[in-house]
Formats: C-alpha cells, sequence, structure tokens
C-alpha cells in the first residue's frame, strides 16, 4: 500500500534511510508531494508488469548488482543508505547526507556481546564453523549466555568439515537438501525483478535453521569478515618496508630486488587482495549467508566506451561464454551505468559503510525479518570504525593476516580447525553439484523454450555445450545456475 504525502503549510515531512539494513523503502516524487511504500509494484497502475531491460538481466547473470536506487519502474526510485527526501511548502528535495556512527568502543567482541544481550532467551546462532560465526558463539560466551550453535549439513561433494566446538556449548546438526534449495523449477513468480540464487539460497537456508531455532532469533555473522577486513596496502610495513619482500604475493613467483619495487607496486594498486572490491568482499562467512561476494558484483572499475575494448570485469569474475553479440553491447552498457552509480554511492559513504551497504545489496534476502546480523548494528559498527587499518590486518611469517579481533578473540578461546572456505564457496559449489546432477534435463529444457534467447541475448547452443562439460567447467556454474533461474522467471512471467 502506498502512503503519500504532500504539504501545503509550514510543516513539512522527511523520508531518510540513516542505517544499513531494514526493510526496503520505495518512493516516486510528484508535483508537490511524494508516494512511498516497501513493494515497488504498489506503484503499478496498470496490470502489465515491465521486464527489465536486457542489459540488466545479463547484469544479474553475472552478479552485477543493480544500481542502489534502481527500479524497473519509471520515476520509482528505491531509498539508498544516506538519501533524505523532503517535503516542503515549496516542493519536494532529494539530498544526501553520509550517516553519522556512534561513537563506539574499541572492543568489538563487548559490542556484539551487547548485542546478543539485548535478544530473548533462546536464541541460536547459525554455526557454519568458520571465523565469524565462531565469533558470534564467543561474543555470546562473554555475554554469559548458551545459544544453540545451529550448523546446517549441506552434504555437498568433497571433504566433510565437522564445525569445532567452542566452549562447552552444543553444536546441533540440521540436514539441508541443497538441490532442494536451488530447484529453478521452484523460483518465485511475480515481481518487478527475477529471484536469484545468491539471496534464495540463504534466505530458504535461514528458514531451515530458524525452525531449528524453536521460535528463537537466529543470530548470523553475515558480513562481519567484510566490515573487520583491511587491504594489504593499509598493514603496517615496518621499519623501511622490510616485511614486503617477505609477503605473499612478493615471493611467489622469485622475490622482487628490491624494498623500493615492491612499495612501488603496491602504491600503484598492482596488488589486489581479497578485499579490493568496492563491497569489500574478503571472503566474508556468515553461517546462513551465500552470496557472490561483495567484490564480485561492485567492482570499481573505469568505465570505457561501448565501441572500444570491453571494460575491465569486477575481480574474481570472468563473462559467461554463449553471449550473443547483442547481448555483449547490452552488458557493457549496464555494467558501465551501473559501476558509475555504484562508486559514487560507495565513495559517498565511505569505505566501511559501503561495505555494509554493498554486501546487503549482493547477499542478504530483502525479508530478513527474524534474522539478527550484528554486524550492522550502529553500535558494532561505530566499534569497527574506531578500529585502526593495522588493527585489522598485518604481515607476520610472510602472510598477511587479515580480520584480526575476530581470529585474535576466537584464540582466545581455544577454537581450532575453523572452516576457511567462504559461504560463496558453498553456493558455487552446491551450484556446480547441481547443474551435474540435473544437467540432462536442463538441456532439454533450454533447447525446447529459453527466453533469453528468444530476447536474442544467448546463444543456447553454446550454454547448452557448457552443460554437457560438467564438472570440468565449475568455475561458471553460478551464472549458469542464475541464467537458469531469471529465465525460469522470465518465462513463468511470460505465460502468467
Amino acid at each position: 500500500m502506498l502512503n503519500t504525502a504532500a504539504v501545503t503549510d509550514g510543516d513539512g515531512f522527511l523520508l531518510s534511510r540513516d542505517e544499513p539494513g531494514g526493510p526496503a523503502v520505495y518512493y516516486r516524487v510528484g508535483h508537490g508531494g511524494l508516494e512511498w511504500g516497501h513493494d515497488p509494484a504498489d506503484f503499478l497502475t496498470g496490470r502489465d508488469r515491465p521486464v527489465p531491460e536486457p542489459g540488466t538481466l545479463l547484469a544479474l547473470v553475472h552478479g552485477l548488482a543493480p544500481p542502489p536506487d534502481a527500479t524497473p519502474l519509471p520515476g520509482v526510485r528505491r531509498l539508498a543508505l544516506g538519501t533524505r527526501v523532503r517535503v516542503e511548502a515549496g516542493g519536494v528535495t532529494v539530498s544526501r547526507r553520509r550517516p553519522v556512527l556512534p561513537a563506539g568502543t574499541t572492543d568489538l567482541t563487548w559490542a556484539v556481546a551487547e548485542v546478543l544481550r539485548g535478544l530473548p532467551e533462546g536464541y541460536g546462532i547459525a554455526y557454519s564453523g568458520g571465523l565469524s560465526s565462531a565469533f558470534l558463539a564467543v561474543a555470546a560466551l562473554s555475554a554469559g549466555h548458551r545459544p544453540r550453535l545451529l550448523h546446517a549439513d549441506l552434504g555437498l561433494p568433497g571433504r566433510h568439515h565437522v564445525p569445532p566446538p567452542v566452549g562447552d556449548l552444543t553444536v546441533r546438526h540440521i540436514p539441508v537438501d541443497v538441490f532442494e534449495l536451488l530447484d529453478h523449477h521452484s523460483v518465485p513468480t511475480g515481481g518487478l525483478m527475477p529471484p536469484l540464487p545468491d539471496l534464495e539460497f540463504p534466505r530458504r537456508l535461514t528458514a531451515r535453521l530458524a525452525g531449528a531455532a524453536a521460535g528463537g532469533p537466529l543470530v548470523a555473522g553475515t558480513l562481519l569478515e567484510d566490515l573487520v577486513s583491511a587491504k594489504l596496502p593499509e598493514a603496517g610495513r615496518g621499519p623501511r618496508d622490510w616485511r614486503l619482500l617477505t609477503c605473499e604475493p612478493f615471493h611467489l613467483v622469485g622475490t622482487l630486488p628490491s624494498l623500493t619495487e615492491a612499495a612501488a607496486l603496491l602504491e600503484q594498486g598492482v596488488v589486489h587482495s581479497a578485499a579490493d572490491g568496492a563491497g569489500g568482499g574478503a571472503g566474508g562467512e556468515a553461517g546462513t549467508g551465500a552470496g557472490a561476494g561483495a567484490g564480485a558484483g561492485l567492482g570499481t572499475q573505469d568505465a570505457q566506451p561501448v565501441d572500444g575494448p570491453p571494460p575491465p570485469p569486477p575481480l574474481g569474475r570472468r563473462d559467461l561464454p554463449g553471449m550473443t553479440p547483442k547481448g555483449r553491447v547490452a552488458l557493457q552498457t549496464a555494467q558501465q551505468a551501473s559501476l558509475s552509480v555504484w562508486k559514487d554511492h560507495l565513495d559517498f559513504l565511505g569505505t566501511l559503510l559501503g561495505r555494509a551497504d554493498a554486501g546487503m545489496t549482493e547477499r542478504v534476502p530483502g525479508d530478513h525479518e527474524g534474522l539478527v546480523l550484528p554486524a550492522l548494528d550502529p553500535g558494532v559498527l561505530g566499534a569497527v570504525e574506531t578500529l585502526p587499518a593495522d588493527r585489522l590486518g598485518r604481515i607476520a611469517g610472510g602472510v598477511f593476516r587479515n580480520h584480526q579481533p575476530l581470529v585474535r578473540a576466537v584464540a582466545g578461546h581455544r577454537v581450532r580447525g575453523l572452516r576457511r572456505a567462504s559461504s560463496s564457496f558453498d553456493l558455487r559449489l552446491a551450484a556446480a553439484a547441481y547443474l551435474h546432477r540435473e544437467s540432462d534435463k536442463i538441456i532439454a529444457e533450454l533447447e525446447r523454450e529459453c527466453a533469453l534467447a528468444d530476447l536474442g541475448l544467448i546463444d543456447v547452443a553454446v550454454v547448452t555445450g557448457l552443460l554437457r562439460e560438467g564438472p570440468g567447467r565449475a568455475d561458471h556454474a553460478l551464472p549458469l545456475l542464475r541464467l537458469l533461474w531469471i529465465d525460469r522467471w522470465l518465462l513463468n512471467s511470460t505465460h502468467g
């Protein structure tokens, strides 16, 4: 349902978003008034739902997030973090003001424990056995709590990782059928944008774990590693930069001849760390989160003209083979527009809030009610903001060691054998396993009917060829799965 605001006297009305997270808000500025609501479909005036632009569809296939304020409806915007819409007698003004975080303690464990103290008894922690979820368990112990640790047994191929114990907290194992979670035939219909496995997988996984929490809140460490993260150039180099020559990647292929050369490469931006994406995709493990990683979709590379060389892809992304010339041009155009808007937005927010906002966009379902994310609490964000970069990451033993506040807290409770793979790795592995098992059926479906091919955007023969190659092309598994979900949504929308 839409709300409206119009001012004819001296009083005013303000619509703003000053914290990351929370329900999405959409608005449309009219003549001297404002309409807003939580569902963009409420702005539809007719029965026909607009189909997203071809470039937008292909950008979603490749894990590129739409601009933070974008919707497929003309004139309707999503209220982005820091945006303020004021209605006064003289008209409607849209402006931006960077949110100010509260001055916080430098004790991150205490800040997270304060969030947990505000929860009702009986909450559970989504526990993958990785750094973020182990840190939440440690923070809960410091708050005097004994939550259940709920571990999703995904049954994925490869070595089974047994999550390590944290103190004497009980770990409950919840069997989960990933093939059911990823079934492209169960893609939700309706909506103005196609659903993606990057968000639907963690949403469904969260629902499974929340059910095991017996009605109590479910707490997840989503985004903690992204936020409590530094980059190699920000780490203390030691007197006269001596640590650089011992540090990866400078000794991966021989050793650079001089400290001067190592420092110069670092300052030129030639050396990238896993957190170099604009969204801070530091491999954040989240227990329930399983997105592609903020760094994969919100890169900050400079745009280039459509008729010139293709723009460089965001870190960790390669274009999916099978796009037609029309599709490649549409993708380049959408990518250039999206990256330009995101770069401006993230520069405006700054590193910490930018990482939080980008991570929310890419990996946290919009309807995450009942899921508690301490990383987004203002007090926790304020605590992270007070930590200097050299306390977040350091060079030791020839390795850049990141997320130090989390590592130190977990080590203090003698937790050993943490899982190193990120939650996004789970989604990629699950996508590869699903495509391998269902390849014959999927190939037959695509050869019979494919909405993206009908739009002239992909060559079905190339896509089915990738599926026939099987596990050998696991690097394309997640884009292929997104393609299937988007295509199924398009077909359902057309037939509906």
